[in-house]
This record gives structure tokens, sequence and C-alpha cells, in this order.
């Protein structure tokens, strides 16, 4: 390994450590934040418990376990003020993968329910989306990263850890060598793989919206009825949704993983890794913003909160309320 002597556009080793330090701290503390707040609010208002919230849920419990326990361990792991044994650290290194796949296969599973609510008939999603395969989808969303981690944990031991990184989190003062080929390939391969189900899923739901005599909302899923000609603006704006957040999560994964199948074939210098890893970890706390912060339910019952009121009617859980609205869509 050799030092590198600027590292984020820093003029010393330790100008890096402390920017990345900062930063850490900051998507810490507003990535728990966020993520708190969406969960409170689904298990605090009754129409807010729905399948797809409860798969944004899932993303939000992965992205605060990574803010509020992995990123400030990191954050005290940069300064070098708490040395750390290497069967810990490997130990780390596990927990981030699960909570990062987790993360990612939470994406997919809003896009699936999404694309499958707006584009095929109400049936099929009642029958695809009832509660106990909603269930079954959770929980395979941890199960598969845990069997994708025996290899790993099977063919590692404390000798070897020191040695050994699981998917190329960047070592600050360090260039990184080739990564070994299953971790390095699993980590890319995993982003790879969930971006293309959303852009399959978007692209699809965008499709359906321009072709629909009725504009379906994908973050709101609210259907505007005989929409007028004299506001394109509007019509745009619900397409613009689908591409809002394809893009966030594009620009927020697609550099770690090419960096990351670079590091397969050629060391890569510090500089990229960090500032592309830096830019993955902000997907943890983007995560809650980019689905609510354009529904209506959610502002609504953030306001309610605000006043000190849990308002809402009760409303069947596991069932969107829109199904009966987009049913007039057609499948």
């Amino acid at each position: 390994m050799t030092n590198s002597s600027s590292l984020l556009g820093c003029g010393s080793p330790s100008g890096a450590q402390i920017l990345a330090s900062v930063l850490y701290s900051f998507f810490s503390v507003s990535g728990t934040a966020a993520n708190l707040l969406v969960i409170y609010l689904v298990c605090s208002f009754r129409k807010l418990k729905t399948t797809s919230n409860a798969f944004i849920v899932n993303g939000c419990v992965s992205g605060l376990l990574v803010c509020a326990f992995w990123m400030p361990q990191e954050t005290i792991g940069i300064s070098g003020s708490l040395p750390r044994p290497p069967v810990y650290r490997a130990f780390m290194e596990g927990l981030l993968f699960l909570w990062m796949t987790v993360s990612l296969l939470s994406h997919s599973l809003v896009a699936l329910n999404r694309y499958v609510l707006i584009t095929k008939a109400p049936a099929v999603y009642r029958s695809v989306y009832q509660r106990r395969h909603a269930e079954c989808m959770i929980a395979t969303s941890w199960l598969l990263p845990l069997l994708l981690l025996l290899p790993w944990l099977l063919g590692q031991g404390p000798a070897t850890c020191a040695n050994v990184r699981l998917f190329s989190a960047p070592a600050w003062q360090e260039e990184a060598q080739p990564a070994g080929s299953y971790t390095a390939t699993l980590s890319a391969v995993t982003i790879l793989s969930q971006t293309l189900v959303l852009l399959y899923c978007y692209s699809g739901i965008f499709r359906k919206v321009q072709v629909s005599m009725k504009r379906v909302s994908v973050l709101n899923f609210q259907v505007i009825n005989h929409l007028p000609g004299a506001f394109p603006r509007k019509e745009r704006r619900l397409g613009f949704h689908a591409l809002f957040v394809c893009c966030a999560f594009v620009l927020s994964t697609a550099p770690f993983m090419w960096v990351t199948f670079c590091a397969l074939l050629r060391p890569v210098a510090g500089g990229p890794r960090a500032a592309s890893w830096l830019l993955f970890c902000l997907l943890f706390v983007l995560d809650p913003l980019i689905y609510t912060c354009k529904n209506e339910e959610f502002r609504r019952s953030f306001r309610c909160l605000l006043r000190g009121e849990l308002c809402g009617k009760p409303s069947a859980v596991g069932v969107d309320p829109a199904v009966r609205t987009v049913s007039q869509l057609g499948p």
C-alpha cells in the first residue's frame, strides 16, 4: 500500500480525514433524523400504513442502522483515536454490507410495487401484494444478503481479516490494491442489478403515464381526472417524479459501482474511491426524502405531528388506498 499525498482535494492526508469526518458526522445526524421521522410517521398514522410505505420503512430501517451505528464508528476509526481489532473491522464490514444490500433491495421493492400498482389490473395488485406476501418480500430482503455473506464469512478467518476488505470501502490514506474477485464483484453487481430493476420499473411507469388519458402521480399515487390542456407543466411534472427517483439512485450509486469494477483490474487511487464512497453514503440520507417529500399524506401527517395531533381515519393495513382509483386506468 502506498500513501497518497492528496485526497478529496485536500492538501494532506490529515485534511482528507477531517473532511471525511465532517461529512460522516453530517450524514449521521441528518440521516438518523430523517429515517427516524419517516419510521415514526408510518407507525403513528394509520393512513400511512400501506404496503408501499412498508417497503419504504424497510429501507429507512437499514439506512438508520448505517447512519446511527456504522457512520459514528467510522468517524472515530478515521481519526485513529480508537484502534479496532481486525476481527471487529471484519464484523462491522459484514454488517455494513447487510444494511447496504437491504437498502438497495428496498428501492427495488418500492419500484416493483409502484410498477404493478400503476401498470397492472387492481386484481393483480391485490393478489401479489397481500399482507403475507409483502411480509415475505421484506424478510427476503434481509435473508438474501445473509446468504450472500456466507461464502465470505466461511472463507475468511481472524488471521486474514486484517488484509481483506469486504467491498472496497475507502482506506483514507491508501491506494487500494485490486480487491478480491468475490467480494468486490458482489458489491458492484448488487448495485448494478438494483439499478436495472429501477430503470425498468420507472420507465414502464413513465410510458404508462404518457399514454393514459388520466395521469398518475407515481410518488403520490393520485389520479388527476380530465387534466386540462392549459397546464402542460403539470403534465410534465408527473413524469419527472419517476425520473427524479431514478436519477437520485443512479447518481448516488453509479460512481462507486464503476470504481469498484475498476478496482478488480488495477489499483485505484484513494481520492476517487473516497469521493465515490461518500456519494454512495449520501443515498442513506436521501432515502426517506425522495419517497416522501412530494407525498401529500406524509406532509399532512408531518403537520399534524408538529401540532401534536395523531389524525387520520383508520384504514386497512397492507392495502394501498389508491388501488380503487388506479383501476380506472385499465390493465
